[in-house]
């Protein structure tokens, strides 16, 4: 089943761009030379969204936007910073509200010092899309995503990022998922910050984490857990994912959930979290086997293949993909753990193929998939 929601997903993602692209070229915009700041870009935005949408590039080497106040988005826009453009928040605006009717697509970008005040840096009322984008450092009173409709997270990272918000509005440390269904695929989190629970995300409603890397994320206040994930409603899956040295306040270092939420974790390695691995319910947090766990805490897992192991670990680095991963070492307990039958998901976190590298006849639980080869058009979104 995920083999194909995987790719229903990305067939979506890639039919949304096409109809972008089919747009009349009137429609599309293009901040140039001598106009690369926050009114030349808000200009080519209003020409844009105003016309019924479009696309909009960017001709201006390599440039920080220092944005003066966020931006409403209220038809279909894609912003593709051909990764040489950040948006700059200064520590006090916001970046994008996106009308519950509107689409946004933003493609290779940072989103940097963006402050919750009157919208979180990113407020999607609509359907929101992130492939490539670097969001990181954003300091608020709330999440610094919120999303309460469609969200579709495609290799981003997030990263040091802190919500210093306090009760209700202390929920995640990155995104918020409130309400609305989350996506979340080939992404790391890793150094983000919440209060009150979800140091990277926090989540209501549905939400779907695939092939992504959970590190060094934290909850700060008393009674607060679920460092990695935290999960309270709705109906959610954990796949192939890595989850480790994250720490939760409390409870929950790496993951929790609890009722009515339902969560089920499969084929991940959730390992050395402080105040524990997971936490929950029995009937909130539940297992579809293949998962590896490892430190103080077990996660009480006893489907096929659940079991205590050293994934042996390597440090968060650059080893190959669009995101940083941590790879495990000759002898790991999540080597070739997984049946090739029960491999389901084609790709680890990098883009290389599953099953692959060592003995490529069985996969391995977490985000990496050890020693196999990278496919570069995976890597290049069939671009």
């Amino acid at each position: 089943m995920h083999r194909h929601l995987d790719w229903m997903v990305r067939t979506i993602s890639l039919l949304l761009i096409a109809a972008f692209a089919q747009q009349a070229d009137a429609v599309n915009g293009v901040v140039g030379p001598g106009n690369c700041n926050y009114a030349g870009f808000s200009s080519v935005l209003s020409t844009v969204d105003g016309s019924g949408g479009g696309t909009i590039t960017f001709n201006c080497g390599t440039a920080t936007i220092t944005f003066a106040g966020y931006k409403q988005v209220s038809n279909a826009v894609v912003i593709d910073g051909g990764g040489t453009i950040t948006f700059d928040g200064g520590n006090s605006s916001a970046f994008f509200q996106i009308f519950g009717s509107a689409t946004l697509v933003l493609k290779r970008l940072t989103l940097q010092h963006g402050e919750f005040s009157s919208a979180h840096a990113l407020e999607n009322f609509g359907f929101l899309r992130l492939d490539q984008v670097k969001m990181q450092n954003n300091v608020s009173i709330g999440a610094p995503i919120l999303n309460q409709n469609s969200l579709i997270v495609e290799r981003s990272t997030f990263s040091a990022n802190v919500n210093t918000g306090t009760g209700a509005d202390g929920h995640g440390g990155a995104i918020r998922n409130d309400g609305g269904s989350a996506t979340i695929r080939y992404s790391t989190f890793t150094g983000n910050q919440a209060a009150t629970g979800g140091g990277a995300i926090s989540s209501t409603s549905d939400l779907d984490v695939a092939d992504s890397t959970f590190t060094g994320n934290s909850t700060t206040g008393a009674g607060s857990g679920g460092a990695a994930i935290e999960q309270t409603g709705g109906i959610a899956t954990v796949m192939y994912s890595t989850i480790t040295g994250n720490t939760g306040q409390t409870f929950g270092g790496g993951i929790y959930s609890n009722d009515p939420a339902v969560l089920t974790v499969s084929r991940s390695i959730i390992a050395n979290n402080t105040n524990g691995n997971c936490d929950g319910s029995s009937t909130a947090l539940v297992s579809a086997g293949y998962n590896v766990w490892f430190g103080a805490t077990s996660c009480s897992f006893l489907q096929p293949g659940d079991g205590s192991g050293n994934p042996m670990l390597g440090a968060l680095a650059n080893n190959g993909g669009a995101t940083q991963t941590m790879l495990p070492a000759a002898g790991s307990a999540a080597i070739n753990r997984i049946p090739n039958a029960q491999c389901m998901l084609p790709y680890d976190q990098r883009g290389a193929t599953r099953p692959g590298g060592i003995a490529n006849s069985s996969c391995d639980s977490g985000a990496v998939e050890a020693g196999a080869a990278i496919d570069l058009i995976f890597y290049d979104s069939f671009e």
